[in-house]
């Protein structure tokens, strides 16, 4: 009890120290170094430190930068403002990211003639993703890709996926949180969650 105490103490300390997207790596090995040396080492801690990052994003803008559309062109992200944008970081292979998509799909396309956008991020390249969209169709999202290791550095993206974001019209943060949940007929939860965000942004 007494380290659990700790670790709520200290994770409390250093998310009030960060500072939004930035050097999202550093902070969590950072944070993980200075469990250690108390004593705490369980797995489960380090997610939390990574847990506590990306939750402290909530009221962060959103990095500005110019990304590549998988259907052709380059588009910015501060040519979505306006909208209230769900940003869904995601891969192929990745159980929790495919049973969602059904959810995504039907969000997308309730939403589809009001100032909503949906946006997907994956470190999968050109090649990958359309191999997946001819298997298993798009899901109704504005689909770019970049590398690993620049999705860490860029929106800090740390310890797993998917890595969901809801941003408002002026694109900063209104929630975001991985998800943990593979099973395909399980995602009311995902479903209402997003919806809810979506309907009481501004």
């Amino acid at each position: 009890m007494k380290k659990l105490f700790l670790l709520f103490l200290l994770l409390q300390q250093f998310a009030s120290a960060q500072d939004c997207f930035k050097s999202c790596r550093e902070r969590s090995v950072t944070c993980w170094e200075k469990l250690k040396a108390r004593g705490i080492t369980s797995t489960d801690s380090a997610l939390a430190c990574d847990n506590e990052i990306i939750r402290d994003l909530k009221g962060c803008a959103f990095p500005e930068i110019t990304l590549n559309n998988y259907e052709g062109g380059k588009f910015t992200i501060s040519g979505l403002k306006g909208n209230v944008v769900f940003v869904h970081f995601w891969f192929t292979t990745c159980a929790t990211c495919i049973a969602e998509m059904p959810s995504i799909t039907k969000l997308s396309e309730q939403y589809k003639d009001r100032a909503v956008k949906f946006l997907a991020i994956s470190f999968n390249d050109t090649k990958t993703l359309q191999a997946f969209f001819n298997k298993r169709g798009s899901f109704g999202s504005i689909q770019t890709s970049l590398e690993q290791k620049a999705l860490e550095a860029e929106f800090c993206l740390l310890s797993g996926y998917p890595m969901n974001l809801v941003l408002d019209k002026d694109g900063k943060v209104i929630e975001a949180w991985v998800e943990e949940n593979p099973e395909a007929d399980k995602q009311d939860g995902f479903y209402n969650k997003v919806k809810t965000l979506i309907e009481t942004a501004k």
